[in-house]
């Protein structure tokens, strides 16, 4: 229903502007003249307001939504609740709520518990934690320590993604 209301204002604000060109070329008195500039402004606005509509109708379609939910978790950490959801895309709550069961029944996010709140954890996004570690005893060190050998066993440390 938006969408349809958006592009009749489009539709009456082309008409707008072309009358409103139509007046400001025969302008050859004041009256024509703001005439012209009154219709161009309506025309202006209107195709401001159905252009600006048809942007959020846009951003609020569920394969939409669920590219800019992906994107929040990997901005805040990989995990998201309602609220966050509701807070960043000025949508209700029924609508973050579906989004983010579309994305988990995809396999793109896990539900978790935490106390009293709900959160969706996309592990996709989260970044990898690189490690030492010695193939032969198991031993981990982190990346930055200056070893190449395994102090524990003399193994020669591998760099592993966890």
């Amino acid at each position: 229903m938006n969408r349809l209301f958006a592009i009749i204002a489009i539709i009456v604000a082309i008409v707008l502007l072309i009358f409103g060109l139509v007046f400001l070329i025969a302008a050859d008195s004041g009256s024509r003249f703001l005439t012209a500039v009154a219709l161009l402004a309506a025309g202006a606005l209107l195709v401001w307001f159905a252009v600006r509509t048809l942007r959020r109708l846009r951003e609020l379609d569920p394969e939409n939504l669920g590219t800019a939910i992906v994107d929040l978790a990997r901005r805040v950490g990989g995990d998201v609740s309602v609220a966050q959801v509701r807070a960043e895309f000025k949508i209700d709550q029924q609508r973050a709520l579906e989004a983010l069961e579309r994305l988990r029944q995809q396999g793109l996010a896990q539900l978790e518990h935490r106390g009293e709140q709900t959160v969706y954890l996309f592990k996709g996004v989260l970044p990898a934690k690189a490690v030492r570690k010695c193939p032969y005893c198991g031993s981990e060190f982190p990346v930055r320590a200056a070893v190449r050998q395994c102090p524990n066993c003399g193994g020669t440390l591998e760099i592993a993604k966890q």
